[in-house]
């Protein structure tokens, strides 16, 4: 008997690109806090950050990540469109967060 938690996982493919995006927004965050001369720009994170240090950092980053990755298996079992689109976003999103860490890390060692 197939119950509503036992259901095929569906986009495996955007959900694995999502999690390696997050996975180098959590290095690249780690890498700017070692320089000594970043913050956190999200007030929660920053909040979390300050009150649990890097691990409460992660688990914070992680706990999102895990949040869209339930919510769009819930969404893709009426709207599958829907549920993909937003995965396809957050990796956008988070992408551009890792570029522009990179960049900050590059330009504050004088590489750029």
């Amino acid at each position: 008997m197939a119950g509503p938690w036992r259901s095929p996982v569906r986009f495996g493919y955007e959900i694995t690109l999502f999690v390696l995006v997050s996975v180098l927004d959590i290095l690249m965050t780690n890498r700017l806090f070692l320089t000594g001369r970043f913050r956190e720009a999200n007030p929660v994170a920053r909040f979390t950050l300050d009150h649990w240090g890097l691990d409460g950092m992660v688990y914070f980053k992680m706990a999102m990540v895990a949040f869209i990755v339930v919510l769009t298996q819930i969404i893709a079992r009426k709207r599958p469109a829907t549920a993909r689109w937003i995965l396809h976003l957050a990796t956008a999103v988070v992408s551009i967060v890792v570029v522009y860490s990179l960049l900050l890390l590059l330009r504050s060692r004088g590489a750029l």
